[in-house]
């Protein structure tokens, strides 16, 4: 299992997503329509939907390819969540047949620009945890306790961890993105196909660098020289020396700044001294180096950045309740663009099944496949007929 930030405070166990409306997502946009454009904005609110499932509905009702439709980031299926998109279309478009069981038109607008991955300031979360129970042999922890660990999270935050939503259903396409490399990406697959395994490939390293901080450092917060530090505010990044870590332990304290890892490309700049060590060792251990990043050419190659070690949740509050004889907890807090819920959910749960997916693991590469292996390609989903109600999906 990956490390937890808190291992010696016990989690509150129970189960997340056992009703749609128990796990709430509303996007916080980086700007809203601005009042004309060729671009149509719509704040839509879906349940039990995905966002890939939406933007093929809209396409399929509208008649219109999907590749005008854009979106600022991916929405959780098992919930109700609301988020914008934008229609590439000048002309005015009848919209009533978007709206079903499962889609809800809340707000619309014109703007200038189509909306793309990353044009949003993050998203807020409301979640309810059910069936707090025994976790691990031991007895749910005190109120205190809870409280405690909590308050905890909300000062000094949690592990960036990727969430196992990015690995896919069977938690595989780490393992095929790095073989997806290792062929000089020469496979026969849509090219978005190829960006998604290759970015599941670099999480998974992403995460086992940060476990290793976890599991090497007294606090894997806290910089060290050598380190290149993120600003929160930017992604931007810089070299922690002997000359300026007291300075920047003060701004890591504050939430500032955080030690970061790398997101490998063909143009990862690595950290220096103890934490170079760690991802210079991961690259030795996985047998590749970055020049193998720019294998696939300019539409295929990652460049590679620093992420953040650790996330802040903001607003975090919470409160217990009771119902039906079951004991919940209601959580309520916002998260930057990125930053994935169950990892902040699984260092409070402390269940490894609590994110109801696939299981989080140390290591999310199993062995080489055999030579040959052909790499499979997921099919793209049908597109939903407007006259029924869209399916649930899991």
């Amino acid at each position: 299992m990956l490390p937890f930030a808190l291992p010696r405070m016990p989690g509150v166990g129970g189960r997340i997503k056992t009703r749609p409306e128990d796990f709430r997502v509303e996007e916080i946009p980086a700007y809203l329509p601005c009042g004309s454009g060729e671009h149509l904005f719509i704040e839509v609110e879906k349940c039990n939907l995905s966002t890939p499932r939406l933007i093929s509905h809209v396409a399929h009702v509208l008649g219109l390819p999907a590749g005008r439709i854009g979106y600022a980031g991916l929405k959780d299926a098992q919930a109700i969540t609301r988020q914008w998109i934008s229609i590439h279309h000048a002309a005015d478009l009848p919209l009533e047949g978007l709206e079903s069981d499962h889609v809800r038109i809340l707000r619309r607008g014109r703007h200038g620009n189509k909306l793309r991955l990353g044009h949003l300031l993050g998203n807020r979360f409301s979640v309810v945890v059910r069936g707090i129970s025994p976790v691990g042999g031991k007895e749910t922890s005190p109120a205190g306790e809870m409280d405690a660990m909590l308050t905890a999270l909300a000062a000094g935050g949690f592990p960036n961890y990727f969430g196992p939503q990015r690995f896919g259903p069977d938690g595989d396409n780490a393992q095929r993105g790095k073989e997806l490399l290792r062929r000089g990406f020469a496979a026969k697959m849509p090219i978005a196909r190829i960006r998604y395994l290759t970015n599941a490939y670099q999480s998974a390293l992403f995460n086992e660098i940060v476990g290793i901080r976890l599991l090497e450092s007294e606090d894997y917060t806290a910089l060290q020289a050598g380190d290149l530090a993120v600003l929160h505010a930017n992604g931007a990044s810089f070299q922690v020396t002997a000359e300026n870590l007291a300075d920047s332990a003060r701004r890591c304290g504050q939430g500032e700044i955080s030690p970061s890892a790398p997101l490998f490309g063909y143009r990862t700049t690595l950290a220096q001294g103890r934490p170079g060590t760690w991802e210079e060792s991961m690259l030795e251990r996985e047998g590749i180096t970055l020049s193998q990043f720019k294998a696939g050419g300019k539409r295929l190659s990652p460049k590679g950045e620093r992420r953040p070690v650790r996330a802040l949740p903001h607003e975090l509050v919470w409160e217990s309740f009771t119902e039906s004889g079951v004991a919940c907890l209601r959580l309520s807090f916002v998260l930057d663009s990125g930053v994935y819920a169950t990892s902040l959910l699984r260092e409070i749960m402390k269940a490894e099944s609590a994110p109801n997916a696939v299981e989080w693991r140390t290591s999310l590469l199993s062995a080489d496949p055999l030579p040959g292996t052909p790499l499979p390609t997921a099919p793209a989903p049908a597109a939903p007929s407007p006259a029924a109600p869209l399916p649930a999906e899991e």
